[in-house]
């Protein structure tokens, strides 16, 4: 620091007067307003949607303000994006501590550890019931959100029961007995999804041990597998059933429950859904958002919760549909400017926001952007059908700001969509806005640490050359102590320092 202060002094003795600029500082950037469209950032996403399909809208907001808007208000196929509105009400509707909760019920309580009657199995439309051997075989871990159905069987013995002496029943009848989407498209159902239902374990696979090799199979009725699977579990710990046959029931009027197991809650489920983009997750919560808004377990009556919820958040567009949760029916109607209202209606700090991939970190963006200026600014959800590519969420500009965007492209995409989407990260992860021409510059605080007066040292260019010479030196060490203002900086008069 020494050196530093000597050398400054010197050029003050040659100079006699030096204008500085704003001392750097390490603090962050004030951000700027955003008042409207940018002529820069349109300039350059123009042409980056001269080069999209037709069919495809965009639309960049800062705090509501809309900052680029190509085609926002038309309406456009959002592929799995509709994931963003099916989080949204699906949180609002149902709340983020709300559990889903598996039950063994009996008609009485048994006595000396004997059930005399049936027992059932009542499903509560958990999508991540899973047993432990399913867990080791698809590697969920523990950082997964799970329930296990090995713990109710646990849980059950634990409450003292050896014996059932009747059936294992179980009751799926909390959801309908839709296991697909009635408007799914051939080209989805081709692919097998996991049934949809209110008691379905191991997202609806039945794992067989053949020469030695484990195989997965789909089984006629996911529920009553779902009770073979506990039967099994509880003969592993002990405990008889009387028969060997799993049937359907209804839970007893009255009935005792023996045993329970909850699901994780709903906020880390959405999480889990939009990180992965798990389908089975969305449609299973927008059927429990119909039981929950209208006492109805379909897809339509959640389908209709989340079209009141767009409405009520401004994310509605007129002509907009929703049909499915996941986004898998093409048929599925929104716009950019409506999932850009729907994303600034959940912020980027809540569950939603929070839940999205990141860029070149998780969940469905670990593998892209990572080598763009958007790798870990960037938190959004991706959408793909054969002839839709879609990104929505957030982006961190870089003065601190963040920005909420979305776009969606229909017909004829493959690899130029893809860059397209690559160069849009980029840009907005770069984005400076605008300052505001003819305003004053205000100067909210000071742009470096506090000046301070520096006596010369003695020394052969100190008082002997300049007697009683005391030099205003800015400090430049240590932080500073406000952010700085960029456009405020920019036209700021030059800091005088002279001679005393």
């Amino acid at each position: 620091m020494r050196r530093l202060q000597r050398a400054i002094v010197l050029g003050l003795l040659v100079g006699g007067l030096v204008a500085l600029g704003p001392t750097p500082s390490v603090a962050q950037q004030v951000p700027v307003a955003v008042r409207g469209p940018d002529p820069t950032l349109t300039r350059d996403l123009d042409a980056l949607m001269a080069q999209a399909p037709p069919d495809t809208c965009l639309r960049v907001s800062v705090d509501g303000v809309a900052a680029y808007d190509h085609r926002g208000s038309d309406l456009q196929s959002p592929a799995s994006t509709e994931k963003v509105l099916t989080a949204g009400a699906v949180l609002d509707g149902l709340g983020p501590d709300h559990r889903l909760r598996t039950e063994v019920v009996a008609a009485a309580p048994p006595v000396g550890g004997i059930v005399e009657g049936d027992v059932t199995l009542v499903g509560g439309g958990d999508p991540v019931l899973v047993t432990e051997a399913y867990r080791a075989y698809r590697g969920i871990g523990d950082d997964r959100p799970h329930t296990s159905l090995d713990a109710l069987a646990d849980a059950l013995r634990e409450a003292g029961v050896t014996e059932i002496r009747g059936r294992l029943l179980v009751d799926d009848g909390r959801y309908d007995a839709e296991r697909r989407v009635p408007s799914w498209p051939p080209r989805i159902t081709a692919d097998d999804p996991d049934p949809l239902g209110a008691l379905v374990v191991d997202d609806g696979w039945v794992l067989d041990r053949r020469d030695g090799a484990v195989e997965r199979r789909r089984p006629g009725d996911p529920a009553v597998a779902a009770g073979d699977a506990l039967r099994w579990l509880l003969a592993l710990r002990g405990v008889r059933v009387g028969s060997d046959e799993v049937g359907r029931g209804s839970r007893p009027a009255g009935g005792v429950v023996l045993a329970g197991v909850d699901s994780p809650p709903v906020d880390a489920l959405v999480t889990e859904m939009l990180l992965r983009s798990d389908n089975h997750i969305a449609e299973q919560l927008l059927k429990e958002l119909g039981v929950v808004t209208e006492g109805r377990g379909e897809t339509a009556a959640g389908a209709r919760a989340v079209a009141a919820w767009t409405a009520r958040v401004g994310a509605a567009t007129p002509g907009s549909r929703v049909v499915d949760g996941s986004g898998l029916d093409p048929t599925n109607a929104t716009s950019c400017q409506g999932l850009v209202a729907a994303l600034d209606a959940v912020g980027p700090e809540g569950t939603v926001g929070q839940g999205l991939p990141v860029a070149g970190r998780s969940g469905t963006l670990a593998g892209r952007f990572a080598s763009t200026a958007a790798a870990g600014r960037l938190r959004a959800k991706t959408g793909t059908l054969d002839d839709v590519r879609a990104l929505a969420g957030f982006v961190e500009l870089p003065e601190g700001a963040t920005a909420t965007f979305a776009f969606v492209a229909n017909g004829q995409v493959g690899a130029r969509t893809l860059a397209i989407e690559a160069f849009l990260a980029q840009l907005l992860a770069t984005w400076l806005p605008p300052c505001p021409e003819g305003d004053p510059a205000p100067i909210d605080a000071p742009l470096s640490a506090p000046a301070v007066l520096v006596p010369i040292a003695p020394g052969p260019w100190g008082a002997a050359a300049a007697p009683g010479l005391v030099t205003a030196l800015v400090a430049l060490e240590g932080p500073a102590t406000a952010p700085l203002d960029r456009c405020a900086r920019a036209s700021r008069p030059p800091v005088a320092l002279g001679t005393g």
